[in-house]
């Protein structure tokens, strides 16, 4: 087969792929590769809605479901819930990085709060929750 240059095949990174960055950080740096998770998810999120070119008038909430629907069918994680009453709430189960040696899943973490400030056009934090049947409650929180 001969190489051409015109041809490009994305290379999507699988959760799987992701634990192994993850673990490796949090061998390298230790408790510093938290933030490290947190604004890498949060930054990829970001360019990865705006790149979408999604025309602002539409729901947004529509948007923020079927962006997180396309996740879970990439195994980052096996089932949804999202609440937005009085409080902003994602509630994931088995998430991947539950998989990775971390506390927290600081990557996801960072990736809601980077997808959710993108299509609401507000500042949000995120905040998790864990149980014990690997359900992890993330909590958005307007800054």
């Amino acid at each position: 087969m001969k190489w051409n240059d015109t041809v490009n095949i994305p290379i999507y990174p699988r959760a799987d792929d992701l634990v192994l960055l993850m673990n490796s950080l949090v061998d390298v740096i230790g408790k510093g590769s938290e933030g490290i998770l947190y604004n890498f998810g949060k930054q990829l999120a970001e360019k990865y809605y705006s790149r979408m070119n999604i025309p602002k008038n539409l729901d947004q909430d529509a948007i923020f479901k079927n962006i997180l629907s396309s996740m879970m069918f990439s195994d980052w994680f096996t089932k949804m819930e999202i609440e937005k009453d009085d409080k902003f709430v994602v509630t994931l189960k088995s998430v991947f990085e539950l998989n990775a040696d971390e506390d927290s899943c600081n990557f996801i973490r960072g990736f809601l709060a980077g997808l959710s400030s993108s299509i609401y056009r507000k500042t949000y934090l995120c905040k998790e929750k864990r149980n014990p049947e690997e359900m992890c409650v993330f909590t958005l929180i307007e800054r």
